[in-house]
Order: structure tokens, then sequence, then C-alpha cells
């Protein structure tokens, strides 16, 4: 049975529906256990196949139920996997089935069974399916945070004194058109609370609120200064909240008026915001490992963490692990965005639920802010530290509501708002055509302006850093977001339409890759250069006429990098929206390809719309456009579970 199983499995592969690395680990649990059911390496391909696609388990008896709403699979693929399923179409007979086997511990709870059992590689607890990591990380980054939502901080402002300091930083916020000065009472939450999380979309205010919370704890702690640290998943998403924060200080003679002290010294020794990777110290040869944890924790007593919907699950819980427990930890994001590329949706699973609060946190809010939303229960343990911010202050109106449309999953109105928006802040192309998308790139547009400045560098040498800060302006003002990688209507296909059109126009080129005016995407972690995955820099020549590749910086002038020492990269005319997370653009255009994908999901489109400022392009064919809209992103994991229930 075991090898009629691996011949299917092999001939998966052959088609391409299984990865190489699938079927390896197949082969791996046979070798572990050869004497083993049928069912142990088929339930380990598509394990491992199913992680690869962002799930960090299988949740047994949604996926027997609908495989097809999770694989991208061929019809024949399908029908064969079902057949193979056939004698364990439910979740009692994968129990009853992979408990024979030594390579699958079985829990009730937390607790294993059978004894002797802790370090096999598979876990099969409450009808979900795991890999043993994502398992043990599941279950600490649970009860860690319902520890820190049941623990308040012993050094809390009195609630006179912290309403005193609301009302001064958030002036007006009692006249606001909105129901509950949202912004303040986040900022309450967050004093009192040893974890939180500050959710909602561009506009809202997130960093805005932040920012005052920062304010707000200096205050209260001016005779012992807290050890305030900021980071992102990215580094184009730290140097955002650095931008962001750093706005903030215009605001500060009010605020030192407001909590009777100097913050211009305080806030300007706030070290630049840093990525998850570097605050925890990655380990060069292995990705899962840092230099802090749990034996050596990290030096902070506070931790703001933007953009937190792109922190996977993995890094959710090497993050709890390194942060001390008398530490705050305050995630910022947006719940409704794109999950991490890598497995697990955690941002949106802890958020999941939330919006109520109990009879305590009411009367705490209504002491602190004069206001307080109804009382109303809620099963998340964690809601008492969570806050949505809903109005945007930023948007276009009709970007605002093309992308409240696309998140409600609202089709028609969808069609309606892009019909009927005026011309400039909304276009839509439902035929995807090259010498359209082309145009819109030309020469007259952001990128144009980037083509024509490279050409003409400066004579004087003072001049230089400026005219390289201005053409990484102008790249920032318009960028093509593709929802694929592959084909002609995704990343690559787009990069080298743009560069052939380059080429048509006269633009000079060098040998090579690398040319001035080339956006330069580093595609993989890299600290001995200080780079991170997703940061995009510009090709230019230095003042010397040397080609260098210009990374912006939040703390100085742009960082000159030899094309040499970038070992991974890629043109970034085109990116990937998942690549575009953290970033803004005056106008962004998105490309849906013609063809259906399961990439294709409401989220997708919510981020790509929401990177928009000012102008939004869509080319999409209208049956791709609704059936993006129709379908939510579904990642199978045990978190959210496993917060309600802490026996799972």
């Amino acid at each position: 049975m075991t090898s009629a199983m691996m011949d299917q499995l092999r001939t998966w592969t052959e088609e391409g529906w299984l990865r190489p690395l699938d079927l390896a680990f197949a082969q791996f649990l046979v070798r572990l256990d050869p004497q083993a059911p049928a069912l142990l390496p088929l339930a380990g391909a598509l394990l491992a196949h199913l992680e690869g696609r962002g799930h960090t388990c299988i949740t047994l008896e949604t996926f027997l139920a609908t495989p097809e709403g999770f694989l991208d699979w061929p019809a024949p693929g399908l029908a064969l996997l079902k057949t193979a399923l056939g004698p364990w179409s439910r979740s009692d007979q994968w129990t009853e089935t992979l408990a024979q086997s030594r390579c699958v511990q079985i829990t009730k709870g937390t607790v294993p069974h059978p004894a002797g059992a802790e370090e096999t590689p598979l876990v099969l607890s409450a009808r979900c399916f795991y890999l043993r990591r994502y398992w043990r990380d599941q279950q600490f980054i649970a009860e860690t945070l319902r520890q820190r939502v049941r623990q308040r901080v012993a050094d809390v402002i009195d609630t006179e004194t912290l309403r005193f300091w609301l009302e001064r930083l958030f002036p007006g916020s009692e006249k606001s058109s909105e129901t509950l000065p949202w912004q303040k009472i986040a900022c309450a939450l967050a004093v009192r609370n040893h974890f939180g999380i500050i959710t909602g979309g561009p506009g809202t205010g997130k960093t805005y609120t932040v920012a005052r919370l920062i304010a707000l704890l200096m205050a209260a702690s001016r005779t012992s200064p807290l050890r305030i640290v900021l980071a992102a998943p990215t580094g184009k998403a730290a140097v955002r909240i650095d931008e962001s924060l750093h706005s903030a200080v215009d605001s500060l003679p009010q605020w030192n008026q407001a909590l009777g002290m100097d913050l211009a010294e305080t806030f300007a020794r706030l070290r630049p915001a840093r990525t998850l990777h570097h605050l925890l110290g990655v380990h060069p040869d292995d990705r899962r490992r840092f230099r802090h944890d749990a034996a050596h924790p990290l030096e902070l007593d506070v931790l703001v963490v933007d953009e937190a919907s792109m922190i996977h699950q993995e890094m959710m819980a090497a993050l709890l692990r390194a942060l001390p427990a008398s530490a705050r930890l305050i995630l910022l994001g947006d719940q409704d965005q794109l999950a991490s590329v890598e497995a697990g949706a955690v941002l949106a699973e802890l958020c999941e639920g939330s919006g109520r609060y109990d009879a305590d946190t009411c009367a705490y809010l209504q002491d602190s802010c004069g206001a307080a939303p109804r009382h109303e229960d809620s099963t998340n343990p964690l809601a008492p530290g969570i806050i949505r911010l809903q109005r945007s202050h930023r948007f276009n109106a009709e970007i605002g509501g093309l992308a409240d449309a696309v998140r409600g999953g609202r089709p028609e109105a969808v069609f309606h708002i892009l019909h009927s928006g005026p011309a400039g802040a909304l276009a839509w192309q439902s035929v995807p055509d090259m010498h359209q998308i082309l145009a819109l790139a030309g020469m007259e547009t952001a990128y144009g302006r980037v083509w024509q400045a490279a050409g003409q560098p400066p004579q004087d040498a003072r001049q230089h850093t400026a005219w390289v800060n201005a053409v990484l302006k102008d790249y920032a003002g318009f960028r093509i977001l593709c929802a694929l990688r592959q084909g002609p209507w995704g990343v690559t296909g787009i990069n080298r339409a743009m560069e052939a059109y380059l080429q048509h126009q006269g633009i000079p080129r060098g040998p090579g890759l690398w040319y001035a005016g080339r956006p330069t995407l580093v595609t993989r972690n890299d600290p001995d250069l200080g780079l991170s995955n997703g940061d995009i820099g510009i090709t230019l020549p230095d003042p010397g006429k040397r080609l260098r590749v210009y990374f912006p910086s939040s703390d100085g002038p742009p960082r000159a990098i030899l094309p040499s020492r970038l070992n991974h990269t890629e043109s970034a005319w085109a990116m990937t929206v998942h690549k575009a997370q953290g970033s803004e653009f005056a106008h962004t255009v998105l490309i849906l390809p013609p063809e259906d994908s399961p990439v294709l999901s409401r989220e997708l489109l919510y981020t790509a719309i929401t990177r928009a400022r000012s102008h939004f392009t869509l080319i999409a064919p209208r049956e791709r456009l609704e059936e993006a809209i129709r379908r939510p992103t579904r990642r199978m994991s045990g978190l959210h579970a496993a917060l309600h229930d802490p026996r799972r």
C-alpha cells in the first residue's frame, strides 16, 4: 500500500502538482516509519505542499470537504486526489489511521499521547494536522498572548492624570464626527496592557495615534526613561514608520505644554526603526535561528511593530520568545490586507472576534477617555487590547470607497464606483493591453522622469545627493503592481516589456543588467550590507560616473552600493502586490491576468488599491475582477481556535 502511494506521489510530482520538496518529505516519513499506513506519505506530502501555500496546518473537516478550495490543481489531479483520499474521507479516520504511525503525535489538548512521542515530526490535534514546529509555535503564541493580556502593567498612569493628558494630546476629539474617540481609546488601552493591536486601513491614523502614545509613555516615565524600539517586517516599512513618526515632531510644542516636559530631545533619541530580522539578529546560515531568544531577551521596554499583517507565524513566535515579560508589545497593521508570504495569517486571526469590550474595560475607558463603547462580551481573550480605527483621513474619497466595497465583498458596488468615478482618480481597462500599459508608464509619467534624470547627472558634485533624492522621489510616485510573478501579465513579463520599451525609446543602457535608471529590488536579506528582502534602490552614476545603487535612508543621505556587491536582485519597474506592502504611491496600476488563479483574492485587490494615494488604474477583465472580489483568502490554521480554547 505504501509503495503504491509513493508511486502515485512521484507521478503527481512529475505532473507539477506537488513540489519535489513535498515528495522528499513523504520519502523522509516512510524512512522513519517503513511500516506506516499509506495515509502517512500522502498526508505528509499534502501538508508540506499546503505549508508552501501559506497554511500552518490541514484543518481536516474543511480540507476533506473541499480540497479544490486550497489546491491549484487541474481537474484530473483533483479527481485522483479524491480517489486516493477515499478510505480516509473523514477526520476520525485520519486520527484512527495516523495513530498507528511512530511519526505522528496525537494530542488531547496540550497533553501528548502516547507518552514518549514528543519528538515526532507531525502532530494531530483537535482535528488539525500539523508540522510539529507550527503546532509548537501556535501553542506558544496563544498562551503567551493570553498571559500578556491578563497581566496589567504595574506602573500604569493614574486615571485622572491619563484623562488630563489624553484631552490635550487629542484636542477636539469629543467634537469629532466619529461616534467615539477611537484614537484616544487606543492610547488608553495600550497604556495599561502588555499587548495591544491598533488595526485599520491606510490613513486611519495608526502612526498618528502611536506617536501620541509614545509621547504619553515618555511623560509617564520621565524619572526612568523607557527604552522604546520601533520595528517592521521589511526595510521599506521601517523607513515609512520613521518618516511618519518624525513628521509628528511638528506637534511637539503643543505636546510639551500638554505634558509639561520637552519631548524633542527624547524623540530625537529614538533609534531608526529596524527590520524584525535585524532586531532579533538572524543567524546568517539559518533563518530560523536568532541571537535574541528567551535566554537572551531583547533589551527594551516598549516594542512597536508596524505592518504587522506581514508577520508570519514563525516570526511572531520568535519575537514573543525574545520579548521580556515586562515589556509592552504594540502591533500596528491592517487586518484586511494580504497575509504574510510565509505560513500563517497571524494579525487577522488575532483580531478575529475583537471589537467588543468587557465591563471592566468599558469602565476604565469611560474614566480615562470620557467615552466608552457599549459593554459587549467577546469570546476573543485578546479583545481588551485591540482597537480598530475606521475613518480614513488620507485617501481620495473614490479610492477609499472602492477599497471599502472590495473589503465588503460587494462586486456591484465596485463596478458602479469604477464606472462613475471622476476621471483621473480611478480608471479601469477591462482588456489587458501591453501598449496601454507601456503608455501609462511612458515618458510623461514618473517613470519617464526617472529615465530622463538618470541620463542627466549634475555637473556639480555638491548637487549629487539632492539629485539622487529627487530621482528616488520620482520613482516612488508611480508603481505597476502585478498579481502574478510569472507570465506576460506578471512581474517578469512586464519588466521585460519595460526594458524593451527603454531600448526602443533610445534610453542608453550599459552591458548586462545594470544601467542608469534601473530600479533594483533586493530579493534576499543581506545582513552584511544591511539590506532586507523587498528593499528598492535606483541605479545611478556617482560623482565619478561609476554606477552605484542608491537606497533611501530615513536617517541620512541615500546609501550607495556597488552593483557587484548585490547578488540577489531583479528589476522593479513592476512588482507583486505582496512586495508593495508597506509602501504607498501617488499613482498605482494593478494588472490582473486574463486567466483565473487562486492568488486573485479580495485581500490582494484591497491591498493594491490601498497602495494608491491619489490615482488608481485597474487593468483587469470583469470576470477576473468579480471572482477576486468574491474570493476571500482562506488559510488553514489553528491559532484562532487555540487562543479561544487553551485545551486544543
